[in-house]
């Protein structure tokens, strides 16, 4: 009986350390480089913040813009870049309010904290990198 226990245990510490080993398909650094920060990754895709790019266009407590590039890559492609584009981030700090400047129209959209990534795609786990590498604290507290 002692045998099935062990074995069952172990067949369990076995899944669950293949489960977290398989957590995050993607690289947490684009081509190991630490200025390249995993944002998000979805269906082969990985976007990255790339945080040697990152300009504070604004500094006025407790309003802030932040531009930073985001680039995305294809996973399945050995990471190969597929498109490098720069974001512009408003925040209100008092207010927990996050916007992103869509790139065509210069049109500021909120991003709301707690929407779904279909709803929200890269840009709110971007804009929360940008924000605490510019200032060293996470935007929502």
């Amino acid at each position: 009986m002692k045998k099935y226990i062990a074995s069952f245990i172990t067949a369990i510490l076995i899944i669950l350390a293949a489960s977290v080993a398989s957590a995050n398909p993607y690289n947490e650094y684009l081509n190991g480089d630490p200025n390249f920060k995993l944002c998000d990754g979805h269906m082969g895709i990985a976007w990255y913040v790339d945080l040697s790019s990152l300009n504070v266009n604004l500094y006025n407590p407790p309003e802030y813009i932040i531009g930073i590039n985001i680039i995305s890559a294809n996973s399945d492609d050995n990471y190969a870049i597929q498109k490098i584009m720069t974001y512009r981030f408003k925040y209100n700090y008092d207010r927990q309010a996050m916007y992103f400047e869509k790139p065509v129209t210069g049109e500021w959209k909120y991003i709301p904290p707690d929407e779904s990534w279909a709803n929200t795609g890269v840009v709110q786990s971007a804009g929360e990198i940008a924000f605490r590498q510019a200032y060293g604290i996470p935007f929502y507290h």
